[in-house]
């Protein structure tokens, strides 16, 4: 497969000499806000159970009034959302690098070695139902969808298997470039389909039931002349809108394509490894150097740009109503209006940096930084 290398998450290429001066861009500094809303913190709870820097796609399972999480121990805790509380916790014994999978009925952890363990959820803690191994790290939080399980590990396999009893249904494998990023999109299912991104800059659509190869397209193109200019991951987790795929790559384009055969409508350049949010009208994203864009989902035209934040490492935008909120580097939640990009509200709950998308549960936002702190935002419009 060639050597994997632990890349970035994209900031700059870390001097390896002493003495020598880190070139990455320094971030924006905080503005003053003019009319502010006013963004408070219901709760926060720890969800971790060691000291240990959690990896950066530990992202909560959230379902119904309850938020799942796991801790690079393998510690699941289950918490009460309405009352920011946590209930109870079980043990996986696994060390994961990606958020639990499932429903309402079913976890799924999975681990660094490419263990895969469904548990059922009891009432206060979790029961066994199989486990099983995919051969390689798995950075993409499985998906559950009916009864199939969909897992992309970074060997560039997708695998299917059943969620009954964890026999594998069918795989498919991509070779990997020698050189990508730390990290995979997370397969989307999308009716008879289930579509993967790969680390060659190819968006292909798979058969549910056998596997079998539906279509395939370019989203990104590989060029330049050195490994690292050559990255067109597909890491950023796409979406689905009206039979239209949107997905982009880091360091090529950001494009919409036909779901039934794969036929790209529009493709414009741009680069992020940040998951899409979308509404009826829009496509929102957090471009690799942190500014924040509001695109035209049937045309790909910009509707607003805002670069207020610039370098400051923040997540992927989550949609609350009529505002996005994305986090930051140092723990801020940031609050845009959705018409015009304009910024109008900031709070903080922890001074951690936050990776995974912030998520909507009702009418709050639910967040969790890099040390597991889970936590609950709402405004007073």
């Amino acid at each position: 497969m060639g050597t994997r290398l632990a890349l970035i998450l994209l900031a700059a290429m870390l001097v390896a000499c002493g003495g020598e001066k880190d070139n990455s861009e320094p971030p924006a500094p905080l503005t003053a806000i003019e009319n502010p809303i006013k963004p408070f913190v219901n709760w926060v709870v720890d969800t971790r159970a060691s000291g240990n820097l959690a990896a950066y796609r530990l992202r909560p399972l959230i379902v119904d009034d309850r938020a799942y999480t796991i801790d690079t121990s393998g510690l699941v805790r289950s918490v009460d959302l309405a009352k920011g509380r946590s209930l109870w916790r079980y043990d996986t014994e696994l060390e994961p690098i990606s958020g639990l999978g499932g429903n309402a009925q079913v976890l799924i952890a999975s681990s660094r070695n490419g263990d895969l363990v469904a548990y059922r959820i009891a009432e206060k803690t979790l029961e066994k139902l199989w486990s099983t191994r995919v051969g390689s790290e798995i950075r993409a939080i499985p998906q559950v969808v009916g009864e199939q399980v969909f897992v992309r590990s970074v060997d560039g396999r997708l695998t299917c298997l059943s969620l009954t009893d964890g026999s594998e249904l069918w795989q498919v494998s991509r070779r990997v470039p020698a050189l990508s990023l730390t990290g995979n999109s997370e397969p989307l299912v999308a009716g008879d389909l289930v579509i993967a991104g790969f680390d060659d800059g190819k968006l292909t659509a798979y058969e549910r039931s056998s596997g079998k190869t539906q279509w395939e397209t370019t989203v990104s193109l590989a060029r330049g002349r050195t490994e690292v200019e050559r990255l067109v991951d597909l890491d950023a987790s796409f979406v689905i809108r009206d039979g239209v795929i949107y997905a982009v790559a880091f360091q090529g384009h950001l494009a919409a394509v036909q779901a039934l055969s794969g036929d790209v409508l529009w493709s414009r350049p741009f680069s992020s490894f940040q998951a899409i949010a979308i509404d009826d009208n829009a496509i929102y994203l957090s471009s690799e150097d942190s500014d924040l864009w509001s695109i035209d989902r049937r045309t790909g035209t910009a509707f607003w740009k805002q670069d207020v934040l610039h370098a400051r490492k923040i997540t992927a935008p989550a949609i609350i109503g009529d505002k996005l909120v994305v986090a930051d580097f140092e723990g801020y939640l940031h609050w845009f209006e959705k018409s015009d990009g304009r910024l109008v509200g900031r709070v903080r709950a922890t001074s951690e940096r936050n990776y995974v998308q912030p998520q909507m549960w009702q009418d709050s936002v639910i967040t969790m930084d890099q040390l597991g702190m889970l936590a609950s935002f709402s405004y007073q419009p």
